[in-house]
């Protein structure tokens, strides 16, 4: 996937808090569950000061159309085998902390946190935080900060912020600027707004 494709790609997801369905918060996987079973199309997640975990068992068969919006300060654990429609959206806001595994595509906004893994996708937005392992990819805008180990992808523009290590590669356009060591391949129109650590060798 291309950087330009993918940003043009990005999609648009519902974060608006004027909604027209009635505010029931979830705070547990089986309420989440039972909210899209039940035909829900925007389900609001909040877990105080719990962890709740979301798997196949809650999300895969939940249809095809729905939102599901983790607020507050959250903190969520997703793993998906296989992934969810390109309709059915995990949104992260607020100062939630979400971790995704396997095969989990989430948009992270305002000052949301997101760790990925796997084959896992995020989308930022605003001042949101991402930390990116494994083959993971992130599409990364506005003032984004986004770290990047293992084989990991990003894509970053405006004035996204990212620093990547091992065998990562970061693809750079607008103000978008990158620190990295050794072994990070750097693409795209602003490749030159690059800091080279200390440690890495030119080779």
């Amino acid at each position: 996937m291309s950087a330009r494709r993918a940003t043009r790609s990005h999609p648009r997801v519902l974060v608006s808090r004027t909604l027209d369905e009635p505010r029931k918060v979830s705070r547990t996987a089986d309420s989440v569950r039972d909210r899209l079973r039940t035909g829900a199309q925007l389900v609001l997640v909040a877990t105080g000061d719990q962890i709740i975990e979301l798997s196949d068992k809650e999300l895969a068969g939940a249809g095809q159309q729905w939102t599901l919006r983790i607020v507050g300060m959250s903190r969520v654990r997703i793993h998906l085998s296989t992934p969810l429609p390109a309709t059915a959206q995990i949104v992260a806001t607020d100062r939630s902390f979400v971790e995704v595994t396997g095969h989990v595509t989430v948009h992270a906004y305002t000052h949301a946190t997101v760790h990925a893994f796997d084959e896992c996708t995020v989308h930022a937005r605003n001042v949101a935080v991402v930390s990116a392992c494994d083959s993971s990819a992130v599409v990364a805008v506005d003032d984004t900060v986004i770290t990047a180990y293992d084989s990991a992808r990003v894509y970053a523009s405006d004035r996204a912020r990212v620093i990547a290590a091992d065998s990562t590669s970061v693809h750079l356009s607008g103000d978008a600027h990158a620190s990295v060591v050794r072994g990070v391949r750097v693409t795209g129109p602003a490749r030159s707004n690059l800091d080279v650590a200390p440690s890495a060798l030119h080779g």
